[in-house]
């Protein structure tokens, strides 16, 4: 049993109504700066401080970067980001396609083609690491975990040149054994099993016995993490709550958003793809982590401002039902058959599912939607834009929605739509903030980064009551449903809907419980105990 650094936030405590929260929100947010519930102090009382007016020197070692999309990159990048508006000196190694300082030799993922793994160590590492006359100039690597495979036999080198070695892990693999291969056959449950001690033993041990730090988002982890790791840090989240914002009135509606998706020439997308435009792919990566917006060390005015704002708009005022949206993988343990299947409860008769992502789920998905509520209500588009299509400042959309242009004037007749992946963030931030409400069934999550972004931008979450969210989001528990349970996830949407403080209350949540910059400071302190050696 490793021990416990009690720095990491969590908005933890259920208060008994959401009319308590209306009132109390601020008390529940100062509460909320410290874990309520430790299963171990830290021994130090106060953290380190040592050397505060150094910057620190960090190297970052993650396959998750964008373009790619997955919740795992936008953290990253943003505290990247913050890191370096701090004043510390961040290096990237990464794969290549992203913007980064060390290209790591790579191969797609199995499990995810559009995702790529690291093969091998990049030689350039290796020989500053193993040259005794080189000196390393990193204080900390920060290993973003899974997988990041080439670099476990780096950690033992990095440890005897004196570099700190925190790893993050961010996924829940058992839950993955179970939905991949227990579902299937005795076959399948035979090699899912080989396939998870090989992994153990031979990949996820070592990395968590070698690190000095093992963080993970929340405290629902693999069971290895509680039971080699030395030392365990709860992180924060890192959301950029300037990116993902309400709606304000004059901004349209989610049927605007599909329109303007799907009548954007298929002329202009092709002509994206020239050679041209996929060779500027790593200055378009570093557009998308310039453009964002300076680190601060609180939540600015502007930010408190906004939340004023919200709480007036009716997202369905237009509109003959509410829009549900669901935003992330297609995959078997994301669970998107349940929202599928709960299309037909008769109080989801006018209701519309906008399904945004992709996935190797997706043709199951749509098949399955097709006989919810039959083919001629689905729409699905099944062209794919490559993450480097199109340069930030073109009028291209990175929306899938391309083709057919008659969805313009007919989005009314169909009850769920596939989007495809939509890789831009400003624009995934609108399909949050034009739904009524984010519904997710998936109980793999390890923190649930989709949640966050969907209470920054003023949209209620109806999420299932397992996993990271029933301990992340404890603060909107009754906002929660039993899982497998269609009546009690159909009733908590409504309960959303009636409440005309939801909206409000979504934005005060991730504005002071998941903001980037708490998660930079965070990490920072962390980094630097580790330094002192406490």
């Amino acid at each position: 049993m490793g021990e416990y650094i009690s720095c990491g936030c969590r908005c933890a405590g259920s208060p008994a109504s959401l009319s308590y929260l209306q009132h109390q929100t601020i008390a529940i947010m100062s509460k909320a700066s410290h874990p309520t519930e430790p299963v171990q102090k830290s021994t130090e009382s106060t953290p380190i401080l040592a050397q505060t007016d150094r910057p620190l020197r960090i190297l970052v070692a993650t396959e998750y970067l964008p373009p790619t999309v997955s919740g795992i990159a936008n953290r990253f990048k943003n505290l990247i980001k913050g890191y370096r508006d701090a004043g510390h000196d961040v290096k990237i190694a990464s794969v290549r396609g992203t913007y980064c300082d060390i290209v790591v030799p790579s191969v797609p993922n199995l499990f995810y083609l559009e995702q790529r793994m690291f093969l091998c160590p990049p030689l350039s590492l290796v020989w500053l690491l193993i040259n005794p006359w080189s000196t390393v100039p990193y204080d900390i690597v920060h290993i973003v975990s899974p997988l990041c495979l080439a670099f476990v036999p780096l950690i033992p080198l990095f440890k005897i040149r004196g570099v700190k070695v925190y790893v993050s892990y961010h996924v829940l693999m058992e839950y993955y054994k179970v939905a991949y291969f227990y579902n299937k056959t005795l076959v399948h449950k035979l090699l899912g099993d080989f396939i998870h001690v090989i992994y153990v033993v031979l990949y996820f041990i070592p990395l968590v016995i070698f690190a000095d730090v093992v963080g993970i988002p929340s405290k629902v982890a693999d069971s290895v993490v509680y039971k080699y790791a030395k030392r365990i840090h709860f992180m924060k989240s890192g959301l950029d709550t300037t990116v993902f914002v309400p709606r304000q009135e004059d901004q349209g509606s989610m049927d605007d958003l599909l329109a303007a998706s799907a009548t954007t020439s298929v002329a202009m997308a092709k002509l994206a793809m020239t050679a041209k435009r996929k060779a500027e792919s790593r200055r378009q990566s570093k557009a998308m982590v310039d453009a964002l917006p300076k680190y601060e060390e609180h939540p600015s005015d502007a930010a408190a401002e906004d939340e004023k704002k919200v709480g007036d708009i009716n997202p369905t005022a237009d509109s003959d039902g509410p829009t549900l949206v669901y935003i992330g993988r297609l995959a078997p343990e994301k669970n998107v058959e349940f929202l599928i299947n709960a299309m037909k409860h008769p109080r989801l008769a006018t209701a519309a599912l906008v399904i945004v992502g992709d996935g190797p789920s997706r043709l199951h998905l749509e098949a399955l939607a097709a006989t919810i509520v039959g083919p001629e209500r689905v729409y699905s588009h099944q062209t794919k834009l490559k993450p480097t299509a199109a340069p930030l400042t073109s009028t291209a959309s990175y929306s899938s929605l391309i083709q057919p242009t008659t969805i313009a004037q007919e989005l009314s007749s169909y009850r769920i739509i596939f989007t495809g992946m939509v890789y831009r963030e400003q624009e995934v931030a609108k399909y949050y903030a034009y739904a009524d409400i984010f519904v997710s069934a998936s109980a793999s999550e390890t923190f649930g980064f989709t949640v966050a972004e969907s209470l920054a931008c003023g949209t209620p979450t109806v999420v299932v009551r397992e996993g990271a969210f029933k301990t992340v989001y404890k603060v909107v528990d009754e906002w929660m449903f039993d899982q497998f349970d269609a009546e009690d996830y159909v009733a908590k949407i409504w309960r959303c809907l009636e409440d005309p403080d939801a909206r409000r209350v979504a934005r005060k949540l991730a504005v002071r419980c998941f903001a980037v910059d708490m998660a930079v400071g965070d990490l920072v302190d962390c980094y630097r105990r580790m330094l002192a050696g406490g």
